[in-house]
């Protein structure tokens, strides 16, 4: 049994891989290439879009682990196996939103605020025009934050898993 939850859990983590990058790719794409006009040859707007792809991955993979523990979890609550099935749908479904979402506010947070805070270039701009420097900057600045706010994430996550109680001994 365990070895055919290890198999499922490679396979949730593959195709939600999948999803994740290429999602990421089609909505920033969408959100900046059409107010900007930049075009798939801009190297600059490529490491842009690269730094946000790792980003939306790493917090999308740190978000697995309270997955899989809430999984382990129900499986030890629930003797029903569609209930089971229900619960791990909702749960995951409630993960993987919150770290889609939350990941991408924190990317165009950092990007809003970065450029509200240096008043002396539009980094947007200047990526449109193929400013590499500033796409390696930008796209740095998007990478650190993400460091920062992965660990958050994932504890904010970690507290929506249902553990049993545990009696007080006293």
């Amino acid at each position: 049994m365990e070895i055919f939850l290890s198999i499922v859990y490679l396979l949730i983590s593959l195709i939600l891989g999948l999803l994740v990058t290429f999602s990421t790719t089609r909505l920033f794409i969408r959100a900046i290439r059409s107010k900007y006009n930049m075009t798939p040859q801009n190297t600059s707007f490529a490491i842009l879009l690269a730094s946000v792809i790792f980003s939306v991955g790493y917090i999308i993979s740190g978000v697995l682990e309270p997955a899989f523990k809430m999984i382990a979890t129900v499986r030890m609550l629930e003797k029903n196996g569609a209930d089971v099935f229900f619960s791990v749908v909702k749960y995951g479904t409630i993960f993987g939103a919150v770290g889609f979402v939350v990941s991408f506010l924190v990317i165009f947070l950092g990007m809003y605020l970065f450029n509200f805070l240096n008043t002396e270039i539009e980094e947007l701009e200047e990526i449109s025009n193929n400013n590499i420097a500033v796409g390696i900057l930008v796209g740095t600045i998007i990478i650190v934050i993400t460091l920062f706010v992965k660990g958050s994430i994932i504890f904010f996550l970690e507290n929506l898993i249902p553990y049993p109680e545990m009696p007080i001994r006293t």
